[in-house]
């Protein structure tokens, strides 16, 4: 039996109207799996090790040579990897952060979402919190893909592994909470924003409804605000663009998915990027994504931190 373990271990502060929101202390609701945890430690050691301790003579201890990171800054290879690790750190856009708000470690993947703080360079008083994330498949005994959700920004062509692509598996094993949490999570991402049928929100939507996207307005009634009003498709039951890879952990769904945009040499880069919602009593209670502050340049040279 797959088990899954989430934790929730910071605090949200904001100054806007719109999604700062505390996040709500959870405790792990399940336990994992020995191979489950051994891949969750596995991957915190290679995040201290490896990616924010510089131990990277080691390297060959968590990647295997055919190592494949998803960043599209990055070409192919551990080889590559460590080289970026020695030259240009930054380009792992959350290089120097020791403490995932979100861990999810659930069959062979390990998932950490992130938060940042950015002050509004027009109004000091205002600081907008925002998610980034690091996804990681293992295989045996290595880790042997990784995905963020970098932006392309360098001028080198990468390899073609960086035009999308990748492992997923489905889901597997779910208890019936998460059987519940999974229908739930897609009637918001496919049958509310996919088909436009947005008051599906007033059945589906907790009252205190929680937005973690500082560009929508927060609760309930900014939802509706926000995405009623757009012509709706009659549901059929399936994604119009299906998710990339869906974890379910107890109460939490996250849908994560590449998408493309248009590189200014011609062709089109890919990055990546996750929905997630927590959902209680039937009800989905809060959401997060990745987003950044419209209008302010992101850090590290265009790399959304």
């Amino acid at each position: 039996m797959k088990r899954i373990i989430l934790f929730l271990v910071f605090s949200v502060f904001g100054a806007t109207a719109f999604a700062q929101y505390p996040i709500p202390q959870q405790s792990p609701s399940m336990a994992m799996n020995a191979q489950e945890r051994a891949n969750l430690e596995f991957v915190q050691d290679f995040w201290r090790d490896i990616v924010n301790g510089d131990n990277l003579d080691i390297a060959t201890h968590y990647m295997p040579a055919d190592f494949i990171s998803r960043n599209p800054n990055i070409a192919a290879g551990r080889d590559a990897f460590i080289e970026t690790l020695r030259t240009n750190p930054l380009l792992l856009q959350n290089r120097g952060l020791t403490t995932p708000e979100v861990i999810i470690a659930q069959d062979d993947y390990v998932f950490f979402m992130w938060a940042s703080f950015i002050i509004d360079p027009m109004n000091a008083a205002i600081i907008y919190k925002y998610n980034t994330i690091d996804l990681f498949r293992l295989d045996g005994d290595k880790i042997v893909e990784h995905w963020d959700g970098a932006h392309k920004v360098v001028d080198t062509d990468t390899g073609a592994k960086n035009r999308g692509g990748g492992t997923y598996n489905s889901a597997s094993n779910l208890t019936a909470r998460e059987q519940e949490t999974l229908r739930i999570g897609q009637v918001e991402f496919r049958d509310i924003l996919q088909y436009g049928h947005a008051e599906l929100a007033l059945e589906y939507f907790a009252p205190g409804y929680m937005q973690h996207n500082m560009n929508v307005p927060g609760g309930l009634e900014g939802f509706m605000g926000f995405f009623g009003g757009r012509e709706s498709q009659p549901l059929t039951g399936e994604w119009v663009t299906p998710p990339a890879l869906e974890l379910i952990s107890g109460n939490f769904y996250l849908k994560f998915d590449q998408r493309f945009e248009d590189a200014a040499a011609g062709g089109q880069n890919v990055y990546y990027r996750f929905d997630m919602v927590r959902v209680d009593d039937g009800l989905i209670q809060e959401h997060w994504d990745v987003a950044f502050p419209r209008g302010i340049a992101s850090p590290n040279s265009g790399i959304t931190r």
